[in-house]
């Protein structure tokens, strides 16, 4: 079965027994995330992207699951042939994100910790 994020919301959802008005209004209340109807409707028939920093967690925190449970595999498409370029990284940003802590799995928990101290040390 081919990837599918969008897909994966959806039959999470569907399997809570949430219509997409109760994420909606749960994202708004919960986590300040603000989604249109419409918006979350393009994001579960991949349509529409979700924001890794904003929109991912706060869903994930709505289905109480974890962020990698959405995902089939960690693993990388092979790169085409000839390999091609690798892509210059991109800036991080600094953002405010509220995240549900209690929502978080351990491993979610560290990856957060080795982060952070990767980039406290990138900063020194």
């Amino acid at each position: 079965m081919a990837f599918s994020l969008g897909k994966r919301f959806k039959a999470t959802r569907e399997s809570l027994g949430m219509t997409q008005e109760q994420v909606i209004e749960q994202l708004e209340i919960r986590y300040g995330v603000s989604l249109s109807q419409q918006a979350l409707s393009c994001i579960e028939n991949g349509k529409r992207k979700v924001d890794a920093e904003r929109e991912l967690p706060a869903i994930a925190a709505v289905y109480g699951k974890a962020i990698d449970y959405f995902y089939d595999s960690w693993h990388l498409p092979p790169a085409p042939f000839p390999a091609a370029k690798p892509a210059p990284p991109i800036p991080k940003s600094r953002s405010a994100v509220t995240i549900d802590m209690e929502a978080l799995t351990q491993r979610d928990k560290l990856e957060l910790a080795v982060e952070l101290i990767q980039n406290v040390l990138q900063e020194t």
